[in-house]
């Protein structure tokens, strides 16, 4: 019981719990917002719950997430003025944005940021492990109404493409970092990733193919010398073997999806477009401190966080964003080059990494709780370990570095 409401688990929970119960909620609740609003209040709660057990960090002050907290409480005031003064009804709703953004986001982002000497790679393995078999269990009982809903795409009432791509693609990082942890896992591995795979080719998400396969790239990329060559060698056999075992179907699904980015013809891309030439517009007008946290011509956020600063809170406002940002390369650089980090802080690297690419073409600033959670947490990884001068136990290789030496 201890493990399902540690520091550990509430990580995995802030990060992937929501999507992952998307499938069930999509089953038995399909109406309405209760199911999702229920999940998203459960999952938050395990995550309060894990902080108050946990006995370390409470009093600390971690300086290097007050940009995070500025920013925060700028952006927040540029709601508030917006829905308070302005009277502008954010979609889909103001109080589902101030409570994605400030509860699943930021404060599960807090929480866990205190927390974060305590997270157990046991414990994250058992939650990240559960939470897969519970999005397919999800998926299989819906297995009907993937296609009826998404046409040619798997698609749900509560679990759109996007977010059925990205939550798959969560889960295969989490599987090829921790592939020979343990004879569990590999088994779970070959089992689980050929059929997360199956789903995030499927969902025909642009952005999951693009964000999750960039991220284990440059996740190889990151890695110094020998580790760089035979990881990257490794990753081949991986793709070779995933290639033997599919043919070339998937190869082909993938390759027609991302050679249809054509403001031309393609209607998603075209209505991209627009809100980045809006949002966009709206900087230009206010490029100081912003105006507007939506797109005002359509009411809606603009799919690219990082204009989307731009367009709420102008240049300056958007200044604690940019060096949260650069806070968060460095230690995701550093944590993946350095062998005495812990899975449970790599996977954060890698996701943020994923979450960083992502939100250049969906998402938004209040409502990527992924985003924030694991920014802020390889921030508090690296510079936390730093801080307090505390050393982890050296972790251990996943697949994609198979062959890289000890």
């Amino acid at each position: 019981m201890s493990a399902l409401v540690s520091p550990a688990s509430g990580f995995a929970l802030a990060v992937l719990g929501y999507y992952a119960f998307g499938g069930l909620v999509s089953r038995f609740f399909p109406d309405g917002n209760f199911g999702s609003i229920f999940s998203r209040a459960i999952i938050t709660s395990i995550v309060v719950v894990s902080f108050f057990f946990s006995g370390s960090g409470k009093g600390q002050r971690y300086l290097f997430l007050y940009p995070f907290i500025i920013f925060v409480l700028l952006y927040s005031l540029r709601l508030v003025e917006n829905v308070v003064i302005l009277g502008i009804e954010i979609k889909p709703g103001n109080g589902i944005v101030f409570g994605f953004f400030l509860v699943s986001g930021v404060l599960s982002a807090l929480l866990l940021s205190r927390t974060f000497r305590e997270m157990s790679d046991e414990h994250f393995s058992v939650a990240m492990s559960l939470l897969c078999v519970i999005f397919l269990i999800g998926l299989f009982l819906n297995r009907q109404q993937l296609t009826i809903i998404g046409g040619s795409r798997l698609s749900l009432e509560k679990i759109n493409p996007i977010a059925m791509g990205h939550t798959a693609f969560g889960f295969i990082i989490y599987y090829l970092l921790s592939f020979k942890r343990s004879r569990r896992l590999t088994i779970e591995a070959m089992i689980f990733v050929p059929i997360l795979l199956s789903v995030a080719v499927w969902a025909r998400s642009r952005g999951a193919y693009l964000a999750g396969g960039g991220s284990l790239v440059l996740y190889a990329l990151l890695l110094e010398g020998r580790r760089r060559l035979v990881t990257l060698l490794g990753a081949a056999v991986v793709i070779a073997a995933l290639l033997a075992l599919f043919g070339t179907e998937y190869v082909d699904v993938v390759s027609q999806r991302l050679s249809a980015i054509d403001a031309e013809t393609d209607s998603s891309t075209q209505t991209r477009s627009l809100l980045f030439a809006g949002a966009w517009q709206q900087f230009a007008d206010d490029w100081a401190f912003g105006r507007f946290a939506v797109e005002m011509r359509s009411n809606f956020y603009p799919h690219n966080i990082y204009l989307e600063s731009l367009m709420a809170l102008g240049v300056l406002g958007s200044i604690p964003f940019a060096v949260h940002l650069l806070l968060a390369i460095r230690a995701t650089v550093g944590v993946i080059r350095s062998r005495r980090f812990p899975l449970v802080a790599v996977f954060a690297a890698v996701l943020f990494i994923r979450e960083a690419i992502a939100s250049a073409g969906s998402g938004s600033l209040w409502g990527n709780s992924a985003f924030w959670v694991a920014s802020v947490m390889v921030i508090t990884f690296w510079y936390g370990s730093k801080w307090e001068r505390r050393s982890f136990m050296p972790r251990p290789k996943g697949a994609l570095e198979f062959l890289s030496p000890q």
